[in-house]
């Protein structure tokens, strides 16, 4: 789209502005680097669409594309300044994300992410995710070691370090800091089974995401 005006904001709107492209320049800037690893974090999208989303921003400078792998430039990279302030922008005022919106697979992929591997035990386990309800599986697991986090549906055949039982919503409203994980394992919309040490490993580990709204105003502010 031209706005045709000599605002700044206009010719940057041109560039990052259309439907998807902010979302494809978030999963490069979260180290995507593959066609196929950039599409599993924005699956709405077609490859099509992806494919002429890239070689738009290729063409701006942003990205480089090296047969099926795009890699961000410096002024690509600069756009973390304006993704990032959105993102808590997004969680400090806007509501929490509707039931319908809640993927397991994107959720995980996300906390996934998040994950400091350097706390994680020297041998690989695995988290095992119970959701009461979901779009697809309602069985997870997060394969952890120092090498790789990452969300399967298929039992990895690792030492289970501990079973969550839970909504989407609820995982969702602790990671992104719509609740506060003490508050939703006291009223049981997380329930976490293991060892003694299950909950405080599971509060370390996972978290809070990075555009976490704990400093969200509430409704009488």
């Amino acid at each position: 789209m031209r706005y045709a005006q000599h605002c700044p904001v206009a010719l940057a709107a041109e560039v990052v502005a259309e439907p998807w492209t902010l979302l494809i320049i978030r999963e490069l800037l979260h180290g995507s680097t593959s066609i196929a690893d950039i599409a599993a974090g924005v699956p709405g999208v077609s490859t099509g669409l992806l494919t002429r989303r890239l070689r738009k921003l290729e063409t701006a400078g942003l990205v480089v594309l090296r047969r099926r792998e795009a890699d961000l430039t410096e002024a690509g990279r600069e756009l973390a300044s304006v993704i990032e302030p959105l993102g808590r922008w997004g969680a400090r005022w806007l509501p929490p994300p509707r039931h319908g919106d809640l993927d397991p697979a994107l959720l995980l992929r996300d906390i996934s992410r998040g994950i400091d591997r350097a706390t994680l035990p020297a041998q690989p386990v695995a988290i095992h995710f119970r959701f009461s309800e979901s779009r697809g599986p309602r069985w997870w697991w997060l394969v952890l070691s120092r090498e790789l986090a990452a969300p399967t549906f298929h039992d990895p055949k690792l030492p289970q370090a501990m079973r969550i039982d839970c909504t989407l919503g609820a995982l969702a409203g602790v990671w992104l800091g719509y609740t506060d994980w003490l508050d939703a394992l006291r009223d049981r919309s997380i329930v976490i089974s293991g060892p003694r040490t299950a909950v405080r490993q599971a509060i370390v580990w996972i978290g809070a995401g990075p555009y976490s709204a704990t400093d969200a105003p509430t409704l009488s502010s």
